[in-house]
């Protein structure tokens, strides 16, 4: 089978731990945790764009070999799973780079769901750790801590970013993005798989949905500062509870200006 190199990305709380847990369960895949590609490719630019302002060399030349270098360092070419999926949730915003150092042809899956659901997920899981990062955020910055102060915190601290890339992207390239929406992922993720599949030029393959091993668990998941952050579920099942549980009507409408659920698949 050819070795290929795939992108996984999205916001948080969409799905993207499933989906690469249930694209492992395919022996020619392998479906990364989030990955140092992205910030070691990232960094390098950076650092070659300074030692430019600094020596006489061909910048152009030294950085293709370097990147190129980065990507086989962390992919060999003999690797066991030929096709892989590395995920960021900066690749969207970078699918020239892709073109240039990784694949002509670039395929980016972005997990989504709305932002309301989101949040509401994140706030479920802060309701059960005392010890959570968006807590402990808001007291050093001096706020109270409320379901909709925890709400504006993650958007504007720790979902935008993540958001804006995925926005360029689908403004600038398109056709080398495909949306996955968690409720169909979680409801219908046969024909999600399929379209995965199809999007990618990749041989089908069945997959299982009731005894779903958690392969992309981060393994430095203490690091986020929140529990159970990337914990699935053995069978497919959506769990959350309404955003309307957590949040004021206002607040959700507020969000929903920013959902990217609606966008055409491909």
């Amino acid at each position: 089978m050819q070795n290929r190199i795939f992108f996984l990305s999205g916001l948080p709380r969409t799905g993207s731990t499933l989906l690469g847990s249930l694209l492992n369960q395919n022996p020619h895949v392998y479906a990364s945790p989030t990955s140092p590609l992205y910030s070691l490719l990232v960094n390098a630019n950076e650092h070659l764009n300074l030692l430019d302002l600094q020596y006489t060399f061909d910048a152009k030349t030294v950085g293709d070999r370097i990147y190129h270098s980065i990507v086989k360092a962390v992919y060999p070419v003999d690797r066991a799973r030929p096709i892989v999926f590395d995920k960021h949730r900066g690749w969207p915003k970078h699918v020239q780079a892709i073109r240039s150092y990784v694949d002509p042809d670039p395929r980016i899956i972005c997990t989504v769901r709305p932002i309301a659901e989101i949040l509401t997920s994140y706030i479920t899981l802060a309701n059960d750790d005392p010890q959570n990062f968006i807590d402990k955020h808001l007291r050093e910055i001096g706020q109270r801590i409320t379901d909709e102060a925890r709400a504006h915190l993650l958007w504007t601290e720790y979902l935008k970013v993540p958001y804006e890339s995925m926005k360029q992207g689908l403004e600038t390239d398109r056709e080398n993005i495909l949306l996955v929406d968690y409720d169909r992922l979680c409801y219908q993720p046969e024909l999600v798989l399929r379209e995965v599949y199809e999007f990618c030029d990749m041989e089908p393959f069945a997959h299982a949905f009731d005894a779903i091993e958690n392969t992309c668990a981060e393994a430095k998941d203490e690091a986020w500062g929140l529990r159970n952050l990337h914990t699935l579920r053995k069978r497919l099942g959506k769990t959350s509870p309404s955003p309307l549980t957590v949040l004021p009507q206002a607040a959700i409408d507020y969000f929903s200006k920013f959902d990217l659920t609606g966008v055409v698949a491909w």
